[in-house]
């Protein structure tokens, strides 16, 4: 969306908005002499004139816009093509390149605007967000999932092609076309939900196997080496693993991160804390320890275990915590009416489990020990997890969660 302003219009590229770049030629600059201005508004809402200067136009506003990039970063090339003949507009299609020579990235952005410096700066900008050179503070969380999942389809045709590399040019075009088209698909499955009368649907619309499949065409049994939390799951056939490997595998948000009414019941030192509460590095070991991964539905059931392993919650406990969760909680942490059937399945398990309070038993001592052997100290018996999981593939079937929970074995 633009924006017009005294210094617009602004365009929005993740969090960020760009302004109207001002270029001007200074012969007796000792770099030959191009300096540039650019405004740029942040989150917060200032608007800071970032500047640059180089031996022409594109090395200047590189220079202008190397604060927003953690990976450093030159134009390898820029490609106008002037407007129509009644339009005063130009296109413009920039290529960037990473510093790094050994392992060089591409990505390519193109833009439409009234002036030279304005299109090349805004093509630059959206190279930058495509091919992940921009601070991750400036993307939405979004953004950055669909960062990721570029970078894996690049990867992936890159590998097709004779003698398994591409031009730098298709691998640019390749992450601008595909960073657009599930930026697209994004938005609009996010309308659909926040339209639909079932948003619940939603996670079944599609062909959750695909998450779910490796490149052999074999299921994944886990996946702790990916960056996207909704991927992320340890499954149970890890007894030889430690707590601490797989946890320093987990991106997890941090404690300052989880709002203050989730603390309220689920921390241990929460003012209205339910049967179970417990600090957030605990929880994430309990997360691991049954198997499960950060959707909703994972959530629900890892809730419900830790409370139901007090052997104390009481129906009206019961009845209140679901309420809570379903229509007090904020966004991500609130989990669906239909999704609590998975709580009420680890409410069950962990009332018949072997051991008792699980967020009391847990200790330190147990990082560094095979997850095997603390979850036979535990009392937590992996079959009879199994046993439950199957019983949720069928209170919730086809859900990503659902087709990943581990029943064999």
């Amino acid at each position: 969306m633009t924006r017009h302003g005294e210094i617009g219009p602004f365009v929005r590229v993740g969090l960020i908005e760009i302004g109207r770049a001002r270029g001007s030629c200074d012969p007796s600059s000792a770099l030959g002499g191009v300096d540039v201005s650019i405004p740029i508004k942040y989150p917060h809402g200032a608007v800071e004139l970032s500047v640059g200067t180089g031996p022409s136009l594109a090395t200047a506003i590189g220079d202008a816009l190397k604060l927003l990039a953690r990976i450093p970063f030159t134009i390898e090339t820029v490609t106008a093509a002037d407007g129509l003949p009644e339009s005063a507009s130009r296109t413009v299609h920039v290529l960037v390149r990473s510093l790094d020579r050994q392992k060089p990235r591409y990505a390519s952005g193109s833009a439409v605007a009234h002036d030279a410096a304005t299109a090349i700066t805004n093509a630059t900008v959206r190279a930058l967000a495509a091919g992940g050179f921009l601070h991750r503070r400036l993307l939405s969380p979004g953004a950055r999932d669909v960062e990721a999942s570029v970078e894996n389809i690049v990867q992936g045709i890159s590998g097709l092609g004779a003698g398994g590399s591409l031009a730098p040019e298709a691998i640019g075009a390749i992450r601008e076309l595909v960073t657009r088209e599930l930026n697209r698909f994004g938005e609009a499955q996010a309308i659909l939900a926040a339209h639909s009368p079932n948003p619940e649907g939603i996670l079944t619309r599609f062909d959750a196997q695909a998450a779910l499949a490796q490149a052999e065409g074999e299921a994944k049994t886990s996946d702790t080496g990916t960056s996207n939390w909704w991927e992320w799951f340890p499954g149970l056939d890890n007894d030889a693993r430690t707590l601490r490997e797989v946890l320093a595998e987990l991106p997890a948000a941090p404690p300052t991160d989880i709002p203050w009414i989730v603390r309220l019941f689920e921390n241990d030192k929460g003012w209205l804390r339910l049967h179970g509460a417990v600090d957030l590095r605990k929880h994430d070991m309990i997360h691991v320890l049954l198997g499960r991964g950060l959707l909703d539905q994972d959530e629900a059931f890892v809730l419900g275990f830790t409370m139901g392993s007090t052997k104390a919650v009481s129906r009206l406990e019961r009845w209140f915590f679901k309420s809570a969760v379903a229509n007090l909680y904020p966004e991500p942490y609130r989990i669906s009416r239909k999704m609590l059937a998975a709580y009420d399945l680890g409410l069950e398990a962990g009332r018949t489990c072997g051991v008792t309070n699980l967020h009391l038993a847990l200790h330190d001592g147990m990082l560094d020990r095979p997850l095997g052997e603390t979850r036979r100290a535990l009392g937590i018996d992996a079959q009879v997890l199994r046993e439950f999981y199957a019983r949720e593939q069928e209170a919730l079937p086809g859900t990503l969660a659902s087709l990943r929970l581990p029943i064999g074995g």
